[in-house]
């Protein structure tokens, strides 16, 4: 009896899997999509990029490869409320997660910080009182992109001030974007001559070129 029922259970299991896969496969945001998305949005991606002055189509790139490489359909049903669990979930159209988003902000107003921007970008996203508030933030899309804007500046000005400009190395930018500031350990990521790009961050200046080319064909695209 307890034989059946394991078989019963393992058939059921593989069933619920492969139609979780099936659905994700089907329900994962297409290049094209992610696209159309972006260009949607360009408004927000330029004012977001004025604000925080970092290269709109590096922004665009970060968020088109976080979209089509690690976003589908689990991530808009469920990232919300496991957000709303405590848990550290990405929102949003750029995918910001919780403790990132928290990060840039103290970052952004402490001048003691390391990884102080300057004094123009002290007040630009203020402090979140509460988790349900960063969500609600974060659910913006305007305000969401100006988040990722915001990190980029994190990263770019960190290296800079360290003596190490990756200012025009965007496989660079969104290595970092991807991996983060710190190392598993909680030890910094210090800023170094000749950084490797990882596979995300390839797939950034690789998604760069294909928005450069689009550029060429659409002049309406990323002008003022």
């Amino acid at each position: 009896m307890k034989n059946n029922q394991c078989i019963v259970m393992g058939y059921l299991f593989t069933s619920l899997l492969i139609i979780i896969v099936t659905a994700s496969q089907l329900s994962a945001e297409s290049d094209e999509e992610s696209y159309f998305k972006i260009f949607e949005r360009k408004g927000m991606i330029l004012a977001a990029s004025r604000i925080f002055n970092i290269n709109p189509l590096y922004l665009s790139a970060v968020i088109y490869t976080e979209r089509t490489k690690n976003y589908d359909w689990t991530d808009e049903a469920f990232d919300e409320v496991i957000a709303r669990v405590g848990q550290n979930s990405s929102i949003g159209f750029a995918q910001v997660k919780m403790k990132t988003a928290y990060f840039i902000e103290r970052q952004l107003s402490d001048s003691t910080s390391k990884f102080y921007c300057g004094k123009k970008y002290e007040h630009i996203l203020g402090g979140s009182k509460t988790p349900f508030k960063l969500i609600e933030k974060l659910k913006t899309d305007s305000l969401n992109i100006l988040y990722a804007a915001a990190y980029l500046r994190l990263i770019q000005s960190f290296w800079g001030n360290k003596g190490y400009s990756i200012d025009n190395k965007p496989e660079i930018i969104g290595s970092l974007y991807q991996l983060g500031l710190f190392y598993p350990n909680g030890k910094v990521r210090e800023p170094h001559f000749y950084p490797k790009p990882n596979e995300f961050g390839e797939n950034v200046e690789k998604s760069l070129n294909l928005f450069e080319i689009f550029n060429n064909e659409n002049s309406s695209l990323f002008r003022n």
